[in-house]
Formats: C-alpha cells, structure tokens, sequence
C-alpha cells in the first residue's frame, strides 16, 4: 500500500511538473553581506556603536545606538568637568575659611580639612573641646609622627576656628558638601564611562548577530535545502506543488 502511494504521489509531481514551470525563489537577505569584513563592522561599533549596523545595512536601531552614546558622552564629561570644578571650589574655599595657603589638590588631604578643625591647634578656647578636633592631636595619640603622611608647612596647615563658634560650623559643612558633590560626580563620571563601554559591548554583538545571518552565500547554505512535495487536487486535473526553500 505504501508503495502504491508513494507511486501515486511521483506520478502527480511528474504530471504536474510536465503541466507547470517551477519557480523556486530564494532569500537573498541571508547572502548580502557576504562580501562585507566583519572585522570593519567590528571596528565601527567600537568607535561609534550603530555604525558597524548602518554599514551592513540594518539600519533598525541606528540611531537608538548613537543617540544613547552622544547622550553617554555628554554625562561624562559633564560629570568630569562638575568634579574638577566642585574641587577647585573646595580648595578655594578651605584657603578663605580654613587660613590654609594653596592646598593641595589631594582628595585624601581634602577630606582631612572636613574632618578636623585644625592642625595645629585651634584658635580660641573651646568650652567643650572634641579630642579629635585637631590632626596633630590624633595623630600623637595614634602614635605617629605628625609628618607621617604630609609635611607639617604651610600647605598643610589649617584652622577652621573654634567648635563655640557656630559660624565655624557652618561653614565645615558647607565645605563637606563641596566634597559630597565631588564624589557624586565621580561615581556619575565611573558610571558613564561604563555604560559607553557597554553600549560598544552590546553593539558589537549586534553586529555579530547580524552578519552571522545575512553573510552566508548560496553555497553554504545548499546543506540546509528542503524539498517538499503537496499533492492537489484541481477541477482540471490532479497534480503537486514542488516546494524547494534554502
């Protein structure tokens, strides 16, 4: 019976391919990036994402790609120079309040000058004076040099005023929200320059994905044909529809 069928169903094919001339169509989406270098689509990602896409030719997301590092950019030298500008403001302020001549640019040492009110001593008498007020001090009780990290002159010294002075205070805080600021922006700046590395990361794999699927030529994918016979039936006379995809 088998048998029987499988020889009806040649006869129509040969019927109907005798009647009829088969087309076959072919996907040449799959082949039109065959002479294209992936290595330059590559190359194009890494230097502006969305361009190894626009070069070859899937344009879907372009500007998605673009827009977002231009955006990227942007948030990273704006934080950049933010930080820059919030640590000249810091030492400019510490050098009017702080009666500390040209202070170092130092992050670390920046901090010192929020944390203590002085080194060296500070001027007035404190009702209720704080042990730690004074960087020498705790450097003494810690049991190290007073110079151990910076030279005891007058770069390094500095003197925000007594604890009894309200106005002192103030302005130590202000001067600590400077540096606040500053760290902000710092993280803001680490941030920014990991997502433009991301969004080369993620395009370049894109990019991979697209050329994997549209560089392969007709020889290579003559393996992966499928041929597929449907039988019909029609008022004039039986016959069969030869499906050939790639």
């Amino acid at each position: 019976m088998k048998k029987l069928l499988a020889a009806f169903v040649l006869f129509l094919c040969v019927a109907e391919i005798s009647a009829q001339p088969v087309v076959i169509s072919v996907d040449e989406s799959i082949s039109r990036n065959s002479q294209k270098s992936l290595p330059l689509a590559i190359g194009a990602s890494l230097l502006l994402p969305g361009m190894g896409q626009h070069y070859l030719g899937e344009e879907t997301f372009v500007k998605a790609y673009v827009w977002t590092d231009v955006a990227l950019w942007v948030a990273t030298f704006g934080s950049y120079f933010f930080g820059e500008r919030q640590i000249a403001s810091a030492r400019s302020y510490a050098s009017r309040y702080a009666g500390i001549s040209n202070p170092p640019s130092s992050e670390s040492f920046l901090n010192l000058l929020g944390d203590y009110r002085s080194r060296g001593g500070v001027d007035g008498e404190n009702a209720n004076p704080d042990s730690d007020e004074d960087y020498n001090q705790a450097m003494i009780r810690s049991g190290y040099a007073i110079d151990k990290d910076y030279p005891f002159d007058e770069a390094h010294t500095w003197n925000w005023g007594s604890s009894d002075n309200p106005e002192t205070s103030r302005r130590m805080s202000h001067y600590r929200d400077i540096l606040r600021n500053y760290r902000i922006s710092r993280i803001a700046f680490q941030v920014s320059i990991g997502a433009l590395i991301l969004n080369r990361v993620i395009s370049v794999l894109d990019v991979m994905r697209i050329y994997r699927s549209t560089s392969s030529s007709l020889a290579e994918t003559s393996a992966a044909r499928h041929l597929a016979i449907f039988p019909e039936f029609r008022p004039e006379g039986p016959g069969a529809t030869l499906l050939l995809s790639f």
